[in-house]
């Protein structure tokens, strides 16, 4: 099924044949608003992204003259990250 096409010929292998897992994120965000005065006002946020810290695993290798990887999922990925704002809104 898998063999190298000839020099100057297109393969017989259909495009996204091949499809990699899915990938799942739960993302959150909370939000604290304290008035300044009026019209004015001072805003705090945190975002939290993966919050389940799940991984999402890469493609799999299509590579066929690899070094036996092929098929093979090797990159990881989504590590939960948190990110801290804040701003003056008038």
């Amino acid at each position: 099924v898998l063999v190298n096409p000839q020099p100057g010929q297109v393969g017989t292998y259909g495009l996204a044949t091949l499809k990699g897992p899915s990938s799942l994120s739960l993302d959150m965000n909370m939000i604290k608003r304290f008035k300044i005065r009026e019209g004015t006002e001072f805003e705090f946020r945190i975002d939290a992204i993966n919050v389940l810290n799940h991984p999402n695993f890469g493609n799999p290798n299509t590579n066929i003259n690899g070094n036996n990887t092929f098929g093979q999922i090797t990159t990881a990925g989504g590590s939960r990250r948190f990110i801290i704002n804040s701003r003056i809104n008038f």
